[in-house]
């Protein structure tokens, strides 16, 4: 039912022996020409202050990629930030990417605070492109009613109703404080990305954070969420877990645990009762998981699974390690799927290999 069959790089450093340029945290979406893009960050290190996203494009199927360029003038726009975008095709075949930036005033402090473990200032942004993703306009600031910025790293979901939902934990401040608490915010958009509303939630209930949560509409108005979650009362990261909206994301039912212990994760709709997720694994078995969903009755029955990549790389994050911390052990994630036809389909993450940050991305033949 899953028969691996091959990886491309979409990036990698061509010269590590000249300059140090790591890639992370891939999104990537299939245009309707059939061509592939995909944005990343691409920068000197895993919090360095010059990174930013760029776009990288392929049009044999992912097979081989050319890089294109930053998504926008970085230095000429300012301010001085770092962020990252992941991209969705709207219904007119233009394209929105939706994400976050933090502020880099101080070029030699970490995103993460040391020191209070919260988080760098910064905004919620959103960037369009009328021409198959070759130009992009400059970051809109997507305004907020959260203190908080919204850890909105997965991309926008054009929904069956029309409507663009966008989905995140909130990261804490700079002081460390979480005075909205643990919440999952959900993002609508009724206009196409241009203005937004964050005054839904999709996780609220007993401390659970849901960081890189993803969305996945499976048959009009039934929404699946999974995310990594990490329980801030105990101070301990739990498996992943899934909630479920039967109303186009108005009401969410109460989390429940997939089982698998997993960091960042991802959906997609196979049809019928079935999905096909994918799982950042860490703890004793760390490594990227492929599996078929039997999702009848909104229940988590798991039919096959596969590993795709990792052995013998290192646990990832530990129960009880600070937030803050965690970022700096991990060596791979936020795994997404593209479906190239009926039944093949690309798998894109980001590695730490030898060194460098690398995106991977796994062809994979799934049928069901």
């Amino acid at each position: 039912m899953i028969e691996y069959l091959g990886c491309e790089i979409v990036y990698e450093n061509p010269k590590p022996h000249v300059r140090s340029r790591h890639g992370y945290f891939p999104g990537m979406v299939k245009l309707p020409s059939g061509e592939l893009v995909t944005l990343f960050v691409l920068g000197e290190a895993f919090e360095a202050a010059n990174s930013t996203t760029y776009v990288t494009r392929s049009q044999d199927s992912g097979k081989t990629w050319h890089l294109q360029s930053q998504l926008y003038d970085r230095l000429r726009l300012g301010p001085n930030t770092s962020d990252q975008f992941k991209p969705a095709v709207l219904a007119d075949g233009s394209l929105v990417a939706i994400g976050y930036r933090f502020h880099r005033n101080d070029p030699e402090q970490p995103i993460a605070i040391e020191s209070t473990g919260g988080f760098q200032p910064g905004d919620n942004v959103a960037s369009f492109s009328n021409d198959e993703g070759r130009t992009w306009t400059p970051p809109e600031l997507i305004p907020r009613t959260y203190p908080e910025v919204i850890e909105v790293s997965g991309p926008a979901v054009r929904t069956t109703s029309g409507d663009l939902l966008a989905i995140g934990a909130l990261f804490h401040l700079p002081d460390g404080t979480n005075p909205s608490g643990p919440l999952g915010v959900l993002l609508r958009s009724k206009d196409h990305g241009r203005t937004w509303s964050d005054n839904e939630l999709f996780c609220n209930y007993g401390g659970l954070t849901p960081f890189e949560a993803r969305l996945c509409e499976m048959q009009p108005g039934r929404m699946v969420v999974i995310f990594w979650a990490y329980d801030s009362i105990h101070h301990a990261h739990l498996p992943n877990h899934i909630t479920v909206s039967h109303d186009n994301g108005a009401t969410w039912s109460t989390p429940v645990s997939t089982g698998h212990m997993g960091q960042s994760s991802n959906l997609l709709w196979l049809g019928g009762e079935k999905l096909l997720s994918c799982h950042a694994h860490r703890g004793a078995d760390p490594g990227l998981y492929v599996r078929i969903v039997d999702f009848s009755n909104d229940e988590w029955k798991p039919v096959e699974e596969k590993l795709v990549w990792g052995s013998n790389i290192g646990q990832q994050t530990h129960d009880g390690q600070a937030v803050d911390r965690m970022f700096a052990s991990m060596r791979f994630g936020q795994p997404s799927w593209v479906r190239l036809s009926e039944d093949e389909f690309l798998l894109v993450h980001w590695s730490i290999e030898d060194g460098q940050g690398r995106i991977r991305a796994h062809r994979l033949r799934v049928r069901v």
